[in-house]
């Protein structure tokens, strides 16, 4: 009997104890919610919303091809795609233009026989040979000023109203199957009419000619085809560049808000 009370005193002794200690209080290195609500982890995780436009049938592309026989004059009529732009952080804005090569067009001035020799350059009379597609896909604008378009001014109710930005588009040039990373010089108009909040129209050219090397895509040079044309060539214009090793383009975009 003695040896039980002996025993049972300790256990009770230490449960006893056991009860009387206190959990110790958790530590927080930081005072957040344990359980922040959805609401704020949308808010903190929302990207800026994208306007979407498409090009119409005005835009244009126009270049200028140096030759034997004079500069060539022309452009592409068939221009289409599409711009995804973030108005409040324009540098992430992203496009594809897209231009059918198959659409060029000579001006008045120029000699339409040297239409089929920019055709033989481009490839186009050889069907399946070379996409007779070129694109331009926009990965990022830089040096912007400003960065974030502001609304138009409510004063002015629905009269139209236009805000510019200036900047350099940065993406991939595909011409005559090869892919080179381009810089563009541009400066975009946007037009706001009833919306003043976001713009319903947006103008797009770039402030200097893009330089594109003919050497670069594989392009052949613009030559008169037989040895005849190429002497009386020589004798018109003496100490003529044999190829013509750049053309100058100029791009006018115009695109419309989609609903």
């Amino acid at each position: 009997m003695n040896q039980a009370r002996a025993l049972t005193l300790p256990v009770l002794l230490f449960l006893a104890a056991a009860c009387a200690k206190k959990e110790p209080k958790p530590l927080h290195s930081e005072p957040w919610l344990a359980h922040p609500p959805k609401s704020a982890d949308a808010a903190s995780d929302a990207a800026p919303p994208r306007t979407r436009y498409t090009l119409s049938d005005r835009s244009r592309i126009r270049f200028e091809l140096p030759s034997r026989s004079g500069t060539v004059r022309g452009s592409l009529g068939r221009v289409s795609g599409e711009l995804e732009l973030e108005l409040t952080e324009l540098a992430q804005s992203r496009a594809q233009v897209r231009a059918d090569l198959d659409s060029i067009d000579l001006d008045e001035s120029t000699d339409p026989a040297l239409l089929a020799r920019v055709r033989n350059a481009l490839e186009l009379s050889d069907a399946g040979q070379t996409a007779s597609v070129t694109s331009f896909d926009l990965t990022r604008l830089e040096d912007l000023s400003p960065s974030a378009l502001e609304p138009a001014p409510e004063g002015r109710a629905a009269s139209p109203f236009t805000r510019r930005a200036r900047g350099t588009a940065v993406g991939n040039l595909l011409l005559h199957g090869f892919r080179v990373v381009r810089r563009i010089a541009v400066e975009v108009d946007f037009g706001f009419g009833e919306d003043r909040r976001t713009p319903s129209t947006v103008l797009i050219r770039n402030r200097t000619p893009l330089v594109i090397s003919l050497e670069t895509h594989a392009i052949q040079a613009v030559e008169p085809e037989t040895r005849e044309d190429r002497d009386r060539v020589q004798r018109l214009h003496p100490g003529a560049h044999a190829r013509a090793p750049e053309a100058l383009v100029n791009i006018e975009l115009y695109g419309t808000k989609i609903d």
